[in-house]
């Protein structure tokens, strides 16, 4: 499980999508999710915009099919990549029907721990990477990204304080939970002198 935060317009999202692509890229046939609460904003911010970003900039050579239909990625060896709001029930129900060897909440501040803790029972696919000659198990992941909300919030108790959210107690394996802050001043390169005058002041 692997948390950033920080301010917006710092990269997150560009990046936690490119280490899906490429954790796709390297297993064949392999499954993997983008999730926000409200499908409508992924559709938005993901499909329409980041994700086709990270292909063009990080993956120029790298064809893809998009089903917008039913909204996943194809790639040419058999990877797929679903994006899902879970706010849609039957949508929900659908994708969860699935397994996947990754899965990545965008905006998980505005995800009910009760709709991440359901979705991830299906991060239980088995695939095997192939980098080279050497094949490998692909290692479940899950990643999260948010603006921080205040203390109070499920993401603060698990990621910062290690702690079940629920029972409050110390979390069984507070090594399996990571987190690094990014802000906008790390992704200057990115963005425009305005913008980053605007924030500062």
């Amino acid at each position: 499980h692997i948390c950033l935060f920080g301010g917006s317009r710092s990269g997150k999202t560009f990046l936690l999508t490119r280490n899906v692509v490429f954790r796709a890229l390297k297993a064949a046939n392999s499954r993997h999710a983008i999730f926000r609460f409200r499908f409508n904003a992924i559709k938005a911010s993901v499909i329409m915009d980041t994700f086709p970003k990270v292909m063009q900039i990080a993956y120029p050579g790298v064809t893809y099919a998009l089903n917008k239909t039913d909204f996943y990625a194809q790639f040419e060896n058999g990877s797929q990549i679903w994006f899902g709001g879970l706010d849609d029930k039957e949508r929900t129900e659908k994708i969860l029907g699935m397994e996947f060897v990754t899965i990545y909440y965008n905006e998980a501040s505005q995800i009910p721990l009760s709709s991440i803790d359901i979705s991830i029972t299906r991060l239980a696919q088995k695939a095997t990477q192939v980098i080279g000659t050497t094949s490998s198990e692909l290692k479940p992941r899950c990643y999260y990204d948010l603006n921080p909300p205040s203390k109070a919030h499920w993401s603060y108790k698990r990621f910062i304080e290690k702690r079940d959210p629920d029972t409050k107690k110390p979390s069984e394996n507070p090594d399996d939970y990571a987190s690094f802050k990014i802000n906008p001043a790390d992704n200057t390169e990115n963005l425009s002198t305005t913008y980053l005058a605007t924030l500062n002041s």
